[in-house]
């Protein structure tokens, strides 16, 4: 059983580690090669969701089939398409090969700072949450439901389920989604910031830890100021939860 990646929280979540919280200030980022035209929307949404992170003032894909027939689908009135000039000037171009990036984790308190999970030593948790507005997509919650299924959260752990929208809350319950969450021992919300911002609903008491799929990990930003977030892929977080401690999705096969 393989379980398939979410490469775009690890790509953002890397290059934010590699530019640092304030490598894009006041600037646009701009996505673009290969790997990139591969992405769902999903996964495009995700990416330019978290340049904030990076201190840009918005993230851009240029515009291809796959956006315009998203776009079709939803679109109330006439739009344009811009795309860049092709002898556009950038302050700066970064090329990176992403075939060796393995799951990015980001350790407290700043989403820059990440490593690979290979060098993540085992940190217990007591909750993960999956959702937000970075990664409670619908494709984000197949893949968590995936690990999931016939797996029970760790005892000591609260995972907290996050669907983005009522839309997609509904398809969730319809593929049987919510049912798989609940049966692990999961709380399903609705749509809400939540737990991102320590608002409701999984605020971290003193000395907790907490890995997310959430797009900050500042300090006292879901609870107590002596708590500590950890940003992660949806599959990590839903592997962590089985566990009970930071986990590759890999590393769940077999377990009880």
């Amino acid at each position: 059983k393989s379980y398939p990646k979410l490469p775009e929280k690890d790509l953002i979540l890397y290059m934010i580690g590699l530019i640092g919280v304030d490598g894009a200030l006041y600037q646009a980022m701009e996505f673009t090669g290969p790997v990139i035209r591969k992405l769902s929307m999903d996964s495009r949404m995700t990416m330019a969701n978290m340049v904030v992170e990076a201190g840009a003032e918005s993230g851009i894909i240029e515009p291809d089939q796959l956006t315009l027939d998203y776009i079709a689908e939803r679109a109330k009135r006439d739009y344009q398409i811009y795309k860049s000039d092709p002898d556009a000037q950038y302050w700066k171009v970064i090329e990176i090969d992403v075939t060796e990036i393995e799951p990015q984790v980001a350790f407290p308190h700043l989403p820059s700072n990440t490593r690979p999970i290979s060098q993540v030593e085992r940190i217990q948790i007591q909750q993960a949450v999956f959702g937000s507005c970075t990664n409670g997509r619908l494709e984000d919650l197949r893949i968590a439901a995936q690990i999931l299924k016939g797996h029970k959260v760790a005892k000591g752990v609260r995972l907290i389920v996050i669907p983005a929208t009522q839309d997609i809350y509904r398809q969730a319950l319809k593929e049987g989604l919510l049912e798989i969450f609940v049966d692990s021992g999961a709380v399903i919300s609705t749509p809400t910031c939540g737990p991102c911002l320590g608002g409701h609903m999984g605020v971290l008491a003193e000395g907790e830890k907490a890995v997310s799929t959430t797009n900050r990990n500042f300090v006292g930003r879901m609870g107590h100021p002596e708590s500590q977030v950890y940003l992660a892929n949806p599959a990590v977080a839903a592997a962590s939860a089985v566990a009970g401690y930071i986990i590759s999705p890999e590393e769940v096969e077999g377990m009880g």
